[in-house]
């Protein structure tokens, strides 16, 4: 086998090097890709939680509304048949 010289040697430690860099980087880019996606679906979740908190408060004052109403009937009817 030839001896490699010690440009060759240079090189390829090198080389090993910026392959390890590239790889770190990939590495980083991973963690920093799956921290946007766990930010972004939790942004979703408060989203979709404050729209069922919404709606919750707009189904909470409908049902008073109709609670009046029927209060108000019942009164009016006891007024009407006395």
């Amino acid at each position: 086998m030839m001896q490699l010289s010690i440009e060759e040697h240079t090189f390829q430690a090198k080389s090993e090097r910026e392959e390890q860099k590239i790889g770190m980087l990939e590495q980083e880019l991973t963690i920093k890709m799956e921290k946007l996606k766990a930010k972004t679906e939790r942004e979703w979740l408060n989203a979709d939680k404050e729209r069922l908190n919404l709606e919750k408060e707009r189904l909470k004052f409908k049902v008073d509304v109709l609670r009046q109403r029927s209060q108000l009937l019942k009164e009016v009817l006891t007024i009407y048949y006395l």
